[in-house]
């Protein structure tokens, strides 16, 4: 047999048979709260009790039927121990009612602090997101202004040569009346006689954003159309775009057969003149 095999009964029946199995001490220990309940607020009659003592065998610690004094005594002693359990059971219930409470407040500080790094976490990375959208954005920006530019310049250079090729142009001695053409057009109601008056074919035609010799305004929608009359018998462009566009109907009964200058001109004057054909 060795030590741990042993248990504690043994033990147990030791303490039992040192304390007396009917020590008072032990009754009183049991049922002392019990007594008191039942009583209910009345008086201990102790000779009755003692005499009861006797007569079941409890007895004190010298092993004797106990006395009035010596009953009241251990009664009072019991009630300071059983007090003094309580107490010590209360502490320490609320011990663990805080240690608890403790745990349960650490654990929720650290849920608070996780929760708080997630948003923090997502502000940043949103505010990360929010600052490459800006950067892609200005980045795409300025190409597209680079790209604004380049397109302007190459516009400015060609409308410079353009003025150039026109300026040559000009210079050109004008042809003497017997010299200008008539344009085959056919005569349609609502075209105006400016439309078939001659024209000089040593002339260059009118290009958009020209000047008006007449109203000193540039001309806006578009250049002379080859085949078409010339803007030079307008003071008003709208009063072209009437013309030409009643010309290009009859011509091309849809855009479809139209040239990109065509179409431009032919939405022109639909936009232009309402209830055009």
């Amino acid at each position: 047999m060795t030590a741990a095999s042993i248990g504690i009964e043994g033990a147990l029946g030791a303490l039992e048979r040192a304390s007396g199995a009917t020590s008072l001490r032990v009754w009183m220990e049991a049922h002392r709260d019990e007594l008191l309940t039942a009583l209910d607020g009345r008086r201990l009659n102790w000779k009755a009790l003692c005499a009861w003592f006797a007569e079941v065998g409890l007895t004190n610690a010298k092993g004797e039927a106990p006395s009035v004094g010596c009953a009241k005594l251990l009664w009072n002693r019991v009630g300071k121990t059983l007090e003094a359990r309580r107490r010590c059971h209360a502490d320490a219930a609320a011990a663990s009612e805080r240690l608890a409470e403790e745990k349960k407040a650490a654990r929720e500080a650290a849920k608070a602090s996780r929760d708080a790094e997630a948003v923090e976490a997502g502000t940043l990375s949103q505010r990360m997101q929010e600052a490459d959208r800006a950067e892609s954005y200005a980045t795409a920006n300025r190409a597209e202004v680079q790209d604004a530019h380049a397109r302007a310049a190459v516009q400015r250079q060609e409308r410079t040569q353009q003025q150039a090729a026109r300026t040559q142009q000009s210079d050109v001695e004008p042809s003497g009346p017997s010299e200008f053409i008539t344009l085959d057009l056919p005569v349609l109601k609502g075209v105006s006689s400016r439309a078939y008056l001659p024209v000089d074919p040593k002339l260059p035609p009118v290009r958009e954003d020209d000047i008006n010799r007449l109203t000193g305004n540039a001309w806006v929608y578009g250049d002379d159309l080859p085949g078409y009359p010339s803007k030079r018998h307008y003071e008003y462009e709208r009063d072209w775009l009437r013309d030409v566009g009643l010309l290009l109907r009859h011509h091309h009964p849809t855009n479809v057969t139209m040239t990109p200058e065509e179409k431009f001109v032919m939405r022109s004057a639909k936009s232009c003149i309402p209830n055009l054909y």
